[in-house]
C-alpha cells in the first residue's frame, strides 16, 4: 500500500559465535503505516532490540548475517552500504536508545551534540544549527534551553537527558522514530512525561513511532497495533485492543498476567512465567514456548506453528492450541 512507511519481510538476523550460529531474529514480517505507533513487546532476550537495530541497519558488518527485507520509505536497508544508510539516518529514521548516558558523549556540551547532526545531515552553518538546537530543546520541554545548550550531560537529570536524546533524534525531522525502552530507569512520573512527549511530538510532526518495551502498560494506550515477540519470532500481532482483550497466544496471556495492575491489592505477589527463556542456539523443532506452556501437546513440541489469522481485522497468532477469543484480560 502507498501509505506504508515501513515494510519488513522475512527479516532474519544471525550472529556467528564461537559456539555456532545464533538466530536472534527469525523471519519477522510486518508493516507500519504513516503517522502510526506500533508497539513491540516481549521478555528480555526475545529479539526486540536486535530487530529494531536491524531495521535501522545498525548491526556490525562482521559476524552478523542479515537476510530478508526492511524497506523504509522506499529505501532497502538490508544489503545497503554504510554510505547509503547514513543518508537516511536522521532524515528518514532515527532512534532513541534506552540509556541516555551511553547515547550522549559525557565530555561534549549538549548543544554541540545536537549541532553535529544538523551540520552534517542538513549542511547548516554554526549559527543556524545553534538556533535550531535551542528550538529543539524548547520543543521537548527542557527549561532554560539557552542555558542547557551549554551544559554537559552529567549536569542533567535522567529525564532531562532522555529529552535531549529525543531532541537529537528529531533534529533532522525523521519520518520514523524508533524508541527502544525509552523509559527504562526513570521513575513513573518521568516515564509518563516522556511517553506523553513522544505522543505529542508524533502528532505535531506527523511521524510514525515504533515503541520497543517489555512493559505492556506502556503500549496499552499509546499504540494502535502490537507485535508480541518470543525467541526472535512474532507469536502474535494485531490491533492493541484485540491483543489485550482477545489474545489467542498463551505467551501473550502469560505476559499480561505477570504485569502489575492498579486493581491488585497492596503487596500482591506478581505471577511469573514458569521455566526459562529458550536457548536461541538450541531451539527445538516445535513451538519455542512449548516447554513453558500449560497447553502444549506433542504437536507443539515437534512442529513449529506459523502465523494464522484470528479474524479479518489483521489479528494473527502462532499457536496450535490457541486460547478462546473471549478469554481476554483487561489492559493494565
Amino acid at each position: 500500500m502507498s501509505d506504508e512507511l515501513l515494510v519488513v519481510k522475512d527479516l532474519t538476523t544471525t550472529f556467528t559465535t564461537n559456539s555456532g550460529p545464533l538466530t536472534a531474529v527469525g523471519g519477522v514480517s510486518f508493516t507500519l503505516g504513516q503517522n502510526e505507533t506500533l508497539g513491540i513487546v516481549g521478555e528480555s532476550g526475545s529479539g526486540k532490540t536486535v530487530l529494531s537495530r536491524t531495521i535501522m541497519g545498525l548491526q556490525p558488518r562482521r559476524n552478523v548475517t542479515v537476510t530478508g527485507s526492511a524497506i523504509i520509505n522506499g529505501f532497502e536497508v538490508v544489503g545497503a552500504s554504510e554510505k547509503a544508510k547514513r543518508q537516511i539516518w536522521g532524515t528518514e529514521v532515527a532512534m532513541v536508545f534506552q540509556d541516555p548516558m551511553t547515547s550522549l558523549n559525557p565530555v561534549m556540551r549538549i548543544g554541540q551534540q545536537i549541532d553535529e547532526s544538523l551540520r552534517v545531515r542538513l549542511g547548516m552553518d554554526r549559527a543556524s544549527a545553534k538556533a535550531r538546537s535551542i528550538e529543539l530543546l524548547e520543543l521537548v520541554g527542557i527549561p532554560s534551553p539557552v542555558e542547557r545548550y551549554n551544559s554537559y550531560p552529567g549536569h542533567l537529570s535522567g529525564g532531562m537527558r532522555q529529552r535531549v536524546v529525543i531532541a537529537t533524534a528529531l533534529a533532522c525531522s525523521p519520518k520514523l522514530l524508533m524508541a527502544d525502552e525509552p523509559t527504562t530507569g526513570l521513575d513513573v512520573t518521568i516515564q509518563a512525561q516522556i511517553l506523553n512527549l513522544l505522543d505529542e511530538l508524533k502528532d505535531r510532526l506527523k511521524m510514525s513511532v515504533i515503541l520497543v518495551t517489555h512493559d505492556l502498560g506502556v503500549v496499552a494506550t499509546r499504540t494502535s497495533r502490537i507485535v508480541v515477540m518470543y525467541a526472535g519470532r512474532i507469536v502474535e500481532i494485531g490491533d492493541t485492543r484485540d491483543v489485550f482483550y482477545h489474545h489467542r497466544m498463551p505467551y501473550t496471556r502469560a505476559l499480561l498476567e505477570s504485569s502489575p495492575k492498579v486493581s491488585n491489592h497492596s503487596h500482591t505477589r506478581l505471577q511469573t512465567i514458569p521455566g526459562r527463556p529458550p536457548n536461541l542456539m538450541k531451539l527445538a523443532d516445535g513451538c519455542s514456548f512449548a516447554p513453558r506452556c500449560a497447553y502444549a501437546t506433542d504437536q507443539c513440541h515437534n512442529v513449529r506453528p506459523t502465523l494464522q489469522a484470528a479474524d479479518e481485522t489483521g489479528h494473527y497468532f502462532a499457536c496450535w492450541n490457541p486460547l478462546p477469543s473471549n478469554r481476554g484480560v483487561r489492559a493494565p
